[in-house]
């Protein structure tokens, strides 16, 4: 190894940096460097990375744990979620970066894995086909890591360290085929399933049909065929230890397999293939997306010279074509684009292993240059017609919107410059050491331009946020964060107007809100029901918009609020802090319930009345929490249609639509209107602007619950309300309705929740309560339903039951007692000793294999 680094110094230098400085420059074109206004967060490198990375270096600082946190939906199996999103071997360097300069981390993290994405394309390809130029590599290894589908991904940074290791599997793989070497293979191919099952996944259907088409150069060998599943399935076995956490809580937590009801992919079409072979081709990550699959022109057309080598024999031509043919086909028939990626239709960034056939390219390509003076110039012109007709015929489809004449002419003047440049060699018109610098030079050049127009496009779509807007959120959370963390037991704080689901994670505070694919839908479905919206698949959780007697059960302790009206018992708690208030009933995260909880059942469309029946449970009492109150006065600029529960505003002239109320609230409550499951004529105006006695905000209701916040009133007061829907011609909603809670049932219910004292504090990966119980019964956890959790009482162990589907309960008997839950996730011990086995089982293997070559037992 040392002696590959000593001769290929240079080249090493140049392969790492090479892609990280075509894409510092690219960011800079659109405005993104060190400290610039614009960030690298886009879309959900917005709502999910940045908070994401915020939380790994905030655990590095305070040793809070790595198997679970309190920061996202209550509570959250860590370890699963990091699986995920978080298995980047550049994670600790989130050490020096905080919540505040967070995106400067990520832009540098981002550079940083595009330089060893380079290198370590360079070091497998350099390995592998020794005979080229160190040129001709890093112009291969540049190509790899500038592929379109890296650059357009470039906003998931969680999904650019796959790539690091692709190459490295792919070398692995060639050397225990032909060497009997298999150390790198497993090894890189075990990282990569601990790091990302998700690509792992793929990448390992992708390996199943590279190893049977490496094995026609030979012939077909049941030694190298047993060496490779052997291998590999010890690379599974030892990648267990994350694998096998990840799918317990996948399987408990996870989705359906996606039905197919088509044989087709949506938005196919005839020349999606060379629609995005187009120098600067950039459509859409979103949906109606056609794979992306650039890689560069000349190893398009090195791969497509393949099949024209004389060298290489005819079943090597047909088991490559298979293979490739085997991709391209998945593009469109709908079974095969579903089965690459685990039976499961992806929210938006289509087609995610369309890096595969980028990657199948790349090596034709590679194997075609080692072969190159075998192309004869009538191969070569019957190629570039062949390609060129494809091209053109894409062209003149007028099919493509996004192909023009930018496109064409790039594409046109980089292929030119590319055959004049075989041609000239082949006729010997160039010095010797000529022809790989000049291919270096226009594949970067055209790398260069293709890669700023992928991030242009990106720009457009997802619009990187400027810091001074991430700056101003901050400014205003995290010193709220900071203060409370002076509170020693157990709390959660939450907004009435968050800036993401995910602040807990960016700023370390205990939180409900949360987006995350990784999630526990059991406890977001049952808080659905409770009024914190999470509906669908549950991929959000979302605290704004619900009522006083959640913030009190779900032991919503501090609020900060600069939106809502005021709520009863929250008080102020910090001068320097005027939005951070305290809420003077809340109940900690472990409410001791006399005799025990049982489930009550909770439907659908009946938040208060489910409300009611879970803190009666909860509390032993049979109270009317919420009474109904009617208007005084509505008008409205619309007009009003509808029907079974349901109204219609629709739009009269040019003004928008408003509906105002006139109401008297009444007297010792807070006072809350229902508006629920609007539906707008305009998606790109979901949202509602609400004015409350003259106090404005602007609601997303996408994004909350249903129960807007009217303010709390010690006497009947009147109260005017205005709906404005601007941007929507007509608006569809849930016949509207007004509730109060009255302080007086709410107050006499939370203090007799609390005559069983119960204290609570969080502990490294677990959480710690003493309880004071006045006679037997359960303590109900707010925490969610897991199964790795172990709870004790005492010190003695002691069973968890699932409560009300997401929650748990833990038995009490009269007394008081120390109650310890801690958190290690399921299969984790039973996924180590795979660990240790697998490892120890190859290491013994390994050795077994070499000793039996060297002696001429196989092969």
């Amino acid at each position: 190894m040392l002696a590959f680094i000593k001769k290929n110094k240079i080249a090493l230098i140049c392969s790492f940096f090479i892609p990280l400085l075509i894409m510092l420059l690219n960011f800079a074109l659109i405005g993104i460097y060190w400290g610039s206004d614009k960030t690298v967060l886009a879309g959900d490198a917005y709502h999910q990375y940045v908070a994401f990375h915020a939380l790994f270096s905030d655990i590095l600082h305070h040793g809070s744990g790595f198997f679970y946190t309190f920061t996202s939906g209550l509570g959250l199996n860590f370890l699963s979620f990091s699986s995920y999103y978080l298995g980047s071997l550049l994670m600790p360097l989130t050490y020096f970066f905080n919540a505040s300069n967070m995106p400067d981390g990520l832009y540098l993290l981002t550079l940083l894995k595009f330089g060893l994405i380079g290198l370590s394309g360079f070091v497998a390809f350099k390995n592998m086909y020794r005979v080229l130029s160190n040129w001709l590599i890093i112009s291969l290894s540049s190509a790899y890591a500038l592929m379109s589908f890296i650059v357009n991904q470039s906003e998931i940074i969680m999904w650019l360290d796959v790539f690091i290791w692709l190459p490295l599997i792919i070398c692995g793989l060639h050397s225990m085929m032909a060497q009997g070497k298999r150390r790198l293979y497993y090894v890189s191919l075990t990282l990569l399933f601990i790091q990302n099952y998700y690509f792992g996944f793929m990448m390992a259907l992708f390996l199943i049909g590279y190893f049977l088409v490496r094995l026609s150069f030979d012939g077909w060998s049941w030694r190298k065929t047993l060496d490779f599943a052997i291998t590999s399935l010890l690379a599974g076995c030892t990648s267990l230890i994350m694998i096998l956490p990840m799918y317990l809580d996948l399987k408990a937590n996870g989705e359906s397999f996606t039905k197919i009801t088509e044989l087709f992919t949506e938005k196919s079409w005839y020349f999606d293939v060379f629609a995005k072979n187009f120098v600067a081709s950039y459509d859409t990550t979103q949906y109606g997306a056609v794979p992306t699959i650039y890689i560069g022109l000349l190893p398009l057309l090195l791969a497509t010279l393949f099949f024209v080598t004389k060298s290489i024999r005819l079943r090597t031509k047909f088991s490559y074509l298979a293979l490739l043919s085997f991709i391209i086909a998945s593009f469109y028939l709908r079974p095969l684009d579903l089965f690459w990626q685990g039976m499961h239709t992806p929210n938006m960034f289509l087609h995610r292993y369309s890096f595969v056939f980028s990657l199948l390219i790349i090596l034709m390509a590679a194997e075609t240059l080692t072969r190159l003076s075998e192309i004869r110039l009538h191969w070569l012109g019957l190629t570039v017609f062949a390609l060129s007709a494809g091209f053109v015929a894409t062209a003149v489809s007028r099919h493509y919107a996004y192909i023009k004449g930018l496109n064409l002419s790039l594409t046109l003047l980089f292929a030119l410059a590319y055959l004049i440049i075989i041609i000239a060699n082949r006729k010997k018109w160039l010095l010797p050491n000529a022809f790989p610098i000049f291919i270096a030079i226009f594949m970067i050049f055209e790398l260069g331009i293709n890669g700023y127009y992928q991030l242009n496009g990106i720009s457009e779509e997802w619009h990187y946020a400027s810091r001074t807007s991430y700056d101003d959120h901050t400014k205003k959370i995290q010193p709220a964060a900071k203060a409370i963390t002076k509170d020693i037991d157990f709390y959660r704080m939450d907004e009435t107007k968050p800036d993401t689901a995910n602040d807990g994670m960016k700023y370390g505070y205990k939180s409900l809100g949360q987006f995350s694919s990784v999630r526990n839908r059991k406890s977001s479905a049952t808080l659905n029901l409770l009024g914190f919206q999470s509906t669908g698949t549950n991929l959000n959780l979302r605290y704004p918009l619900n009522t006083l007697l959640m913030d009190s059960v779900f032991n919503i302790r501090y609020n900060l609020n600069t939106t809502q009206p005021d709520k009863y018992g929250f008080i102020p708690s910090n001068p320097a802090l005027p939005n951070l208030t305290q809420n003077s009933y809340v109940l900690p995260p472990a409410i001791f319930v006399e005799n025990g909880y049982k489930d009550v059942k909770l439907t659908e469309k009946n938040i208060l009345a489910n409300q009611t029946k879970f803190v009666n449970q909860l509390s032993g009492t049979d109270t009317t929490f919420f009474e109904q109150f009617y208007i005084d006065k509505e008008t409205t600029t619309g007009t009003i249609t509808g029907g079974k529960g349901r109204v219609t505003l629709t739009q009269k002239g040019s003004d928008d639509i408003t509906l105002s109320y006139t109401v008297t609230a009444p007297a010792g409550g807070q006072a809350y209107l229902k508006l629920s499951d609007v539906t707008y004529q305009n998606t790109e105006a979901e949202y509602v602007k609400v004015s409350i006695n003259g106090r404005t905000t602007f609601i997303n209701t996408n994004d909350t619950g249903a129960f807007i916040n009217l303010g709390y009133f010690e006497q009947a007061t009147q109260v005017a309300i205005t709906l404005t829907f601007p941007e929507n011609r007509y608006v569809n909603f849930d016949t509207t309705e007004f509730w109060t809670m009255l302080d007086s049932t709410y107050t006499a219910t939370i203090h007799k929740l609390k005559s069983n004292q119960v204290t609570a504090k969080a502990i490294k990966n677990g959480l710690e309560a003493t309880v004071s119980a006045n006679t037997n019964g359960d303590l109900f956890l707010t925490l969610p339903y897991d199964k790795g959790w172990a709870a004790k009482v005492d010190g003695k162990s002691v069973k968890i039951k699932q409560a009300q589907t997401g929650f748990m309960t833990v038995p009490i008997s009269k007394g008081t007692h120390t109650v310890k839950l801690t958190f290690i996730p399921q299969g984790l011990k039973l996924g180590s000793l795979c660990f240790a086995l697998a490892l120890i089982s190859f290491i013994y293997y390994d050795r077994y294999s070499k000793k039996h070559i060297r002696q001429g037992k196989l092969g």
